[in-house]
């Protein structure tokens, strides 16, 4: 499995999480507000990892160009 291959499971993952989640949330509003809350925070836990991973595969992103980009400059 490569890397990419790696993050699109992680992905798909938490959106399996944050579709649990939001069952729950919805399944219990009305009968345990204890369990209600544990999903939206199930929810908000999955989409918060979610914004994290994107952030660093984009931080990585601009390292490799500008790694690439270097390299370039020093076979000219």
């Amino acid at each position: 499995m490569d890397t990419l291959e790696r993050i699109q499971d992680i992905s798909l993952r938490l959106d399996q999480l944050e579709s649990t989640g939001e069952w729950l949330a919805r399944a219990l509003v009305h009968t345990d507000s204890s369990g209600s809350q544990a999903g939206s925070m199930i929810m908000a836990l999955a989409e918060d990892i979610r914004d994290r991973m994107m952030v660093l595969v984009n931080e990585l992103e601009k390292q490799v160009q500008v790694v690439e980009s270097d390299y370039d400059e020093s076979l000219h």
